[in-house]
């Protein structure tokens, strides 16, 4: 079954073969729960409140305890290129995003689905327990819904950054301005929340992202745009490629 809705402040799409209705809404259920605590949005969220000072890291709860620590960690695996604090205040959306994915497909794997896609904003989880092998299709991002390589994955996540679609809304945490140095960063490995925090601090590494990307995480693969849109990838990454 297929199913798209607009959560987080963007596009969910799932498909999750043999499903019924009330799994897929089990699952967009999960992820609006998320979106109400973590939103920077809405007034109401834990972080919001977090963030005006109405409350404090003491009165967190487990999840909000979880993905602080977690944003700690990402920060020092990246030698801190990713950085919930980049803008000058906590926001885990950088994190939170393939955290949302990674908690989805705990929903349906707890209802016996092995075999399921799901996708938020341009990350992607693909599972599969049988013959299933999804195609990823890695955008253009100087031509709008173009597709300039796909990746046949199986039980592998993909994520990419960019500002081609959101405009310059990552910030290099070194120096605090939106990072530009190249168009996209796309990583593909076996874990959605990691895939997520590479390539967001692999694209505001810059031009060096796909060598920092190789440092930090031995088991992952990378392709970067650059200006021009010449793609470069680490050698594990053409593996994945195959002719659209």
């Amino acid at each position: 079954m297929r199913a798209n809705k607009i959560i987080m402040g963007t596009g969910v799409s799932l498909d999750v073969p043999g499903a019924n209705q009330s799994l897929i809404d089990a699952v967009f259920t999960r992820l609006e729960d998320i979106d109400a605590r973590f939103s920077t949005y809405k007034k109401s969220s834990d972080v919001s409140r977090f963030k005006t000072g109405e409350i404090a890291e003491k009165d967190f709860s487990q999840e909000m305890k979880q993905v602080f620590a977690a944003c700690k960690s990402a920060e020092a695996q990246t030698n801190g290129y990713f950085s919930a604090w980049a803008s000058g205040s906590y926001d885990p959306s950088g994190y939170v995003k393939g955290w949302a994915i990674a908690e989805a497909a705990k929903v349906i794997k707890k209802a016996g689905h092995g075999t399921y896609c799901i996708g938020i904003g341009g990350d992607i989880l693909a599972a599969s327990d049988g013959d299933k092998v999804w195609k990823i299709a890695i955008e253009d991002p100087r031509a709008k819904n173009e597709i300039l390589a796909v990746a046949e994955v199986k039980n592998m996540a993909v994520a990419t950054s960019g500002n081609y679609r959101r405009g310059a809304h990552i910030i290099n945490p070194k120096n605090r301005q939106p990072a530009d140095e190249i168009l996209s960063m796309t990583v593909a490995g076996p874990e959605i929340i990691d895939a997520d925090v590479l390539a967001t601090a692999g694209f505001a590494r810059g031009l060096d992202g796909l060598n920092a990307i190789a440092e930090w995480a031995k088991d992952y693969r990378a392709l970067m745009i650059d200006k021009t849109g010449r793609l470069f990838m680490t050698e594990n990454m053409q593996q994945l490629l195959v002719k659209d």
